[in-house]
């Protein structure tokens, strides 16, 4: 490569960074430190920003839901809504369950599981991200089941948009 596309390269390299880091700033509000920079090479013009990304905020969604007077989170909803929905349905089957709370509500996990195939996954995995407790385990008629933790902003409307349709009242706080 001729030396003068290099150095051409290298001030668009530089230019794209502070650009960069310019709009870092305006989208995370902070203050002058996202703009900072710090040459890497010297006298080749490299730069790198000192700090690339914001400070972790806590941008976790705790939305909280109201379903039969009680206030839930997310996991705890889901539970009470399948917890419910079986308690209506004493003759239900695994198979039923899962075909009223289809897998592609959750995602990979599912929404409920046979505890037998939840267990396969590994037992810190299993406790973790299905209810494993005692009491929390659903015994169907012809097996038991268990439901999924792990809910998040990007699968939760799913889930409600069933739980509606099934005629349970849910509201968000």
């Amino acid at each position: 490569m001729d030396a003068e596309i290099v150095v051409e390269l290298l001030s668009r390299i530089k230019a794209l960074e502070r650009d960069v880091a310019e709009l870092k700033q305006k989208l995370s509000g902070e203050g002058s430190h996202m703009g900072e920079y710090v040459e890497d090479a010297p006298n080749t013009g490299i730069m790198r920003s000192k700090r690339l990304i914001a400070p972790e905020r806590n941008t976790r969604d705790t939305t909280r839901y109201n379903f039969g007077g009680v206030v839930y989170p997310k996991k705890r909803l889901v539970y009470a809504v399948v917890k419910n929905y079986v308690d209506e349905h004493p003759n239900i089957t695994c198979a039923e369950l899962k075909r009223v709370f289809d897998k592609s509500l959750q995602g990979s996990l599912g929404v409920v599981e046979n505890v037998e195939l939840a267990m396969r996954r590994g037992d810190a995995e299993y406790q973790v991200r299905f209810f494993t407790g005692k009491d929390e385990i659903l015994h169907l008629k012809d097996g038991d089941m268990v439901v999924c933790t792990q809910w998040g902003i990007m699968n939760i409307p799913r889930f409600l948009a069933v739980a509606e349709q099934l005629g349970y009242q849910i509201k968000s706080i």
